[in-house]
């Protein structure tokens, strides 16, 4: 069986965990971010060793550990009944993060929409996830080196998926918008 999906796409900083948890919390709707699926992760363990080792540097985590940790968390949440595949539109934010990832998930998932949240000014995507560094301490968002790694590994390995995914299914909203406005925005684009 396909997840009937949106996706959350966009630069780290844009947004997409933020209108996520929104949505997600809309009946017949669950979110999955893969970076919590990380950050959720046992440091001290084998996937959480390696999960460090690129996550520190800005990389990407490769695609064999990422899809089989989605897996995992995507399993034991139907299995505890959160997420309903029969009913409920899955939204991902953090995966598919890549055309090969795209590829891998193709028997698993039927996406109807990707939502491409941008903004436009890459020094308040700096700010932004600087503020969250603190606010959250996430160690990742703290390095303005780290965070200019991030940003260009975005646009190297994440952005072409969406031409993966063609145009037709592509809405792009300026998420520099006030957070009711993008979700504004979101909803008209689900009806």
């Amino acid at each position: 069986m396909k997840y009937k999906t949106i996706l959350l796409f966009g630069a780290p900083g844009a947004g997409k965990g933020t209108q996520g948890k929104i949505l997600g919390s809309i009946p017949g709707f669950y979110h999955c971010a893969c970076g919590d699926v990380f950050r959720a992760l046992d440091l001290q363990s084998a996937l959480g060793k390696s999960f460090l080792k690129y996550s520190s540097r800005g990389s990407l985590v490769p695609d064999d550990i990422t899809i089989e940790l989605w897996s995992q968390q995507i399993d034991q949440m139907e299995s505890m009944g959160r997420f309903r595949p029969k009913s409920d539109f899955l939204i991902l934010d953090g995966i598919p993060r890549n055309v090969q990832q795209a590829k891998i998930l193709q028997d698993k998932l039927d996406v109807r929409r990707l939502f491409h949240l941008f903004c436009p000014d890459e020094d308040k995507l700096i700010e932004r996830l600087k503020r969250r560094a603190l606010h959250d301490n996430r160690i990742d968002d703290a390095n303005e080196t780290i965070i200019r790694a991030r940003l260009e590994t975005y646009n190297r390995e994440s952005k072409p998926v969406m031409d993966y995914y063609g145009e037709r299914l592509v809405s792009h909203i300026d998420s520099t918008q006030v957070p009711y406005q993008v979700l504004r925005s979101l909803l008209e684009k689900i009806e």
